[in-house]
């Protein structure tokens, strides 16, 4: 496949903002997922400091084009030294199939720092009264686990996960689940689903499988058609919408495909006569012209505003903003849900400002 790791200064970020982190140990979780822990120097921890659930993303050099994937990591912040991602092969899948057959200890990898918003907040983070409810199926494990690990470590609240898989042999983390088991009795119960013998998970079955639990925080990772069922059931149940979190990944396109989207999206957005960006940062507000056919990110960034960002390809969330007034044009989107882009949210790094003035506001 013409992969190779790449051995550089780590300490030297890339023109795309990624940096080369070291492989210190792999782990075979099951026959078909294996872990990688990263050695992050001292001067880039602060960089890669990350949230429970978050994800790292990675660039392999493929058949002389650079391909984007992003792996959640497994590891927990407040507990394990170094950041862990959790890689399961995908059938015909080039940089899976690659991570878990050749990467050794040793050798280096184009690494983003950490993105994602499929994290617990922090106004429920401590709140021993709110149950936390965790739903994973197959490889959609590796969030959950940073999260049900850093709530057991920084919180008194009872935790209940649901993990389905395959068969018994696809359990992945199953030695260290039940250690967590063993040493948290009184706080954590897991429940093993498995296809092989109960089928697929049913919106009957979530309905009793959070029996109990109603009112807590509920995060889903998984296959598709299980994430729907139990995010479809616990709707129908009336739980609150912005208490059910779901981590959904797509491969990013490949760069051929990005240039043409980006082609056609600039090309649309010239011929609108933006004057006039409206920026809420960091509680300032900043009037910032607007430079014809660039993305929200780059006028932003071209006025001397250090907005948040990372990957700059529509698949990480760090540059979520809210267009508060104006339109805007969304180029590509592999991280925004329905409910989000209703709700106003856009991406700076794949956004273009549409009429003469656009308001926009940045969390913090």
């Amino acid at each position: 496949m013409g992969m190779q790791a790449l051995e550089q200064d780590s300490l030297a970020s890339t023109s795309a903002g990624s940096y080369r982190l070291q492989v210190s140990a792999v782990i075979d979780e099951t026959a078909d997922a294996r872990s990688l822990v990263l050695e992050v120097p001292a001067p880039l921890r602060e960089r890669f400091r990350y949230k429970p659930g978050q994800f790292l993303s990675f660039r392999v050099p493929c058949a002389g084009k650079l391909l984007t994937r992003c792996y959640s990591m497994a590891s927990s912040p407040v507990c394990d030294a170094q950041p862990k991602v959790t890689i399961k092969r995908v059938a015909g899948g080039r940089v899976s199939n690659w991570m878990n057959q050749h990467v050794q200890v040793g050798d280096w990898l184009e690494v983003l720092p950490p993105a994602g918003h499929f994290c617990l907040g922090e106004q429920h983070a401590g709140d021993s009264a709110r149950p936390l409810v965790l739903f994973g199926g197959g490889s959609g494990i590796t969030p959950v686990m940073s999260i049900l690990k850093s709530s057991l470590h920084t919180s008194k609240r009872r935790i209940k996960l649901i993990y389905a898989n395959r068969d018994e042999a696809s359990v992945i983390f199953r030695d260290e689940l039940r250690q967590l088991s063993q040493d948290h009795p009184h706080r954590l119960e897991i429940i093993h689903l498995l296809d092989s013998l109960q089928g697929f998970l049913s919106e009957a079955q979530v309905r009793q499988l959070v029996q109990g639990q109603r009112g807590g925080d509920y995060f889903i990772c998984g296959p598709g058609p299980f994430m729907d069922t139990v995010e479809r059931s616990l709707l129908a149940l009336g739980e609150a919408a912005q208490c059910i979190h779901v981590e959904r990944f797509v491969s990013p396109p490949d760069p051929d495909e990005v240039a043409a989207q980006e082609a056609i999206a600039r090309a649309a957005s010239i011929g609108s006569a933006c004057q006039l960006l409206l920026v809420e940062l960091d509680s300032q507000q900043h009037e910032i012209p607007c430079r014809p056919g660039d993305t929200l990110l780059q006028s932003c960034r071209a006025a001397g505003l250090d907005v948040p960002s990372s990957c700059e390809e529509g698949f990480c969330g760090a540059c979520m903003c809210t267009v508060l007034e104006g339109e805007t044009r969304l180029a590509r989107n592999d991280v925004l849900s329905a409910r989000e882009l209703q709700d106003g949210w856009t991406l700076a790094c794949q956004s273009r400002p549409l009429g003469a003035r656009v308001r926009l506001k940045f969390p913090g």
